[in-house]
């Protein structure tokens, strides 16, 4: 069991220094990587330039997602065994004009599956694309199988690719009758090129209104006022930061007959995007990131561990010979109670990540214990950041 305690700290006075403690295995990752000052063992932050087609999406030019449901056939016994699978066979041979009813159809070498796909934008009529193919029964393995084929339909219900062709699997199983052995997920596969696509997606790159609207990825004010900004000093008078999200693009009079030039010439623009103060957690993992902008105020953080081990030891006690006692279990618990004491750790006002990670690293928490303790200073008052739980 972990205990933190957590509290404010407008002034607390540190007696002397505080202890050596070994480096966290965080820490020692950063420091192998470079990362940290040699004076002031801090991480220092440079402002980074991303090109403005890296940072946006067009209004109007998408992906558009596809599914649709086949049948994987070939298998050596792996397929599904169920009825809907028989059902489905059934229903496939019916359209070759042969007369079947489920009942006389056998599905062991064959497999229900869920087929899906993503057309990408301007994806011409005529070409291919990859499918992905999903056993939705009880098969144990697709390895070998042939899609038979399968039209896939967009939310608008039109078919818009037709797949079909050999299932690649990245992934095994076998086994006898004691033992089996399955690596990766053979009931998972692809058709590399194996969607026809029959149906294009019009894409229109310029609105009815007559502007280009360009859609920032990770919303942010100063993303979309620097990236405006910088329009403006190519583009004259062309762009408008209409929200953190959006920006209003004017394609100018010499680029009307050449929006796709147009679009090449700005997209390699570089902007420097603005950072967020956020901490984003994920449990499952116990992994944390964190923006340089999130910053911390005064508090004294203490951390420490509470171990109890409990071992239950019974004992047999037997009666004396010829006596009229009774055999009995006499009850034994070993009981161990260990706490591990840490230092106080003030963390001056102000402070940014990397500061809280070589105050916190000097505690030698582990990354589970910092989740914990970025959740305290939320909870307390002290964490001025967005913290988002995944």
């Amino acid at each position: 069991m972990n205990s933190f305690i957590l509290c404010v700290a407008l002034q607390v006075p540190v007696q002397g220094e505080v202890p050596p403690i070994a480096d966290s295995s965080a820490q020692a990752t950063i420091q192998a990587a470079g990362l940290l000052d040699p004076v002031s063992n801090v991480v220092p932050t440079t402002a980074v330039e991303a090109r403005i087609l890296d940072l946006v999406d067009i209004d109007g030019v998408r992906r558009n997602q596809l599914v649709g449901t086949g049948l994987v056939v070939g298998l050596r016994g792996t397929g599904d065994s169920g009825e809907a699978a028989r059902k489905a066979v059934a229903n496939y041979i019916r359209r070759s004009n042969l007369q079947v009813v489920a009942a006389d159809v056998s599905s062991g070498n064959v497999a229900l599956v869920s087929v899906t796909a993503t057309l990408e934008p301007f994806a011409a009529s005529g070409t291919t694309t990859d499918v992905h193919v999903h056993s939705i029964g009880e098969s144990t393995s697709l390895f070998g199988g042939q899609l038979l084929q399968t039209p896939l339909y967009g939310a608008d219900g039109g078919v818009y690719v037709v797949a079909q062709g050999a299932v690649s699997v990245g992934g095994f199983s076998a086994g006898g009758d004691a033992a089996s052995v399955t690596q990766n997920h053979p009931v998972v596969g692809i058709v590399s090129g194996g969607g026809i696509i029959e149906r294009e997606v019009p894409m229109q790159m310029v609105g009815a209104d007559g502007f280009m609207h360009l859609h920032l990825r990770s919303p942010n004010y100063m993303t979309a006022t620097r990236m405006a900004q910088r329009l403006n000093d190519v583009f004259p008078q062309s762009a408008l930061a209409i929200n953190k999200a959006t920006i209003r693009l004017q394609v100018p009079d010499s680029h009307q007959e050449d929006v796709v030039g147009f679009i090449s010439e700005f997209g390699q623009l570089f902007v420097s995007p603005g950072d967020e103060a956020v901490v984003v957690i994920n449990e499952r993992t116990g992994t944390i990131v964190a923006g340089h902008q999130v910053r911390i105020s005064t508090a004294a953080i203490t951390h420490g561990n509470l171990t109890i081990s409990i071992a239950e030891s019974p004992q047999v006690s037997q009666p004396q010979p010829f006596s009229d006692g009774e055999t009995t279990v006499v009850p034994r618990t070993d009981l161990d109670v260990q706490v591990e004491d840490r230092g106080l750790m003030v963390v001056p006002g102000g402070a940014s990540v990397s500061e809280l990670a070589t105050a916190l690293n000097r505690l030698g928490v582990s990354s589970r214990d910092l989740i914990s303790i970025f959740q305290a200073l939320k909870r307390g008052g002290q964490l001025h950041a967005r913290l988002e739980v995944l």
